[in-house]
């Protein structure tokens, strides 16, 4: 599933808190599909390169990188985290006082 197809259902509001989204990305065309096999069928015979993404209640994508420490940057805890914060500095510095 692509960054677009996400920020567009957390706009008609399907997506209410974050999440963790996979993607397969074919090496070649770097195009992202939602299924394993859509990918596989572009890839001919390259490898596929797995993604995964925290998704905030607005949309915002976070990826998180496999050998990162869990609350370090990069990564889980710290995507899900980050993805639910906003990008405004204001916002954001009412966001982390909440809690």
């Amino acid at each position: 599933m692509s960054l677009r197809i996400i920020c567009e259902q957390a706009e008609r509001g399907l997506n209410p808190m974050a999440h963790i989204e996979v993607c397969y990305r074919c090496p070649l065309c770097r195009k992202a599909y939602g299924k394993q096999s859509d990918a596989i069928t572009c890839r001919n015979s390259h490898p596929i390169e797995t993604e995964t993404w925290a998704v905030g209640k607005g949309g915002k994508g976070v990826r998180i990188f496999e050998h990162c420490a869990l609350d370090g940057l990069g990564g889980l805890r710290w995507a899900l985290r980050e993805a639910d914060l906003s990008d405004d500095i204001k916002i954001r510095a009412e966001q982390l006082e909440e809690g």
